[in-house]
């Protein structure tokens, strides 16, 4: 999904700070790890989601999450908290992950099947995906029973649907769209 802009900006300027100082997989680390935190307490996002809370408590409470992590990922918190922007975090470490991920020459890949994919049938397409693209593939697999047969591969923002499903979905739209034309032969 892609980023809001907003989300991009934060992420885009956050991953040149972190690259500047030669740490950007440990800021992303520290992030993921944080928003981990967050994720895992509805009570703790809804207090820092809420507009009436202050802006100084969610500071604290921040800081107190961000206990160990790099100083650039505390000043950073801060300063999204600062903007009223920490609604932003999840699309900021999105765009931060795809960076660093860009950076060192690794392609995240998501493969949806209707069953199970085996090890060596993955393996195999993870291999001929690193050899087209030049890249480290990481593939994670999802089964979806929609998908009745073939794949759907998700690649950062690009979807390729090469499934059963796609094409009815396809052959569905055609339909829709088609015109009929009267006393015309088929």
């Amino acid at each position: 999904m892609p980023a809001d802009p907003a989300g991009h900006v934060y992420g885009t300027a956050l991953y040149e700070a972190a690259k500047d100082v030669g740490r950007a997989p440990e800021i992303e680390r520290d992030l993921v790890a944080i928003r981990e935190a967050l994720t895992s307490s509805t009570d703790l996002t809804r207090i820092l989601y809420n507009p009436a809370f202050p802006a100084r408590g969610k500071k604290e409470i921040l800081l107190q999450l961000a206990t160990g992590a790099d100083a650039l990922v505390r000043n950073f918190l801060q300063v999204l908290v600062d903007n009223g922007r920490l609604t932003e975090l999840d699309d900021t470490i999105e765009v931060l992950s795809a960076l660093v991920r860009e950076s060192e020459k690794q392609l995240q890949v998501e493969l949806t099947t209707a069953v199970p994919v085996g090890n060596d049938e993955a393996e195999l397409l993870r291999d001929r995906l690193a050899e087209a693209s030049g890249k480290d593939v990481t593939l994670s697999r999802r089964v979806d029973p929609a998908v009745v047969g073939g794949i759907v591969l998700r690649i950062g923002d690009n979807l390729i649907d090469a499934s059963v499903r796609g094409r009815l979905d396809g052959l569905r739209l055609a339909l829709r769209q088609a015109r009929i034309v009267p006393g015309g032969s088929a």
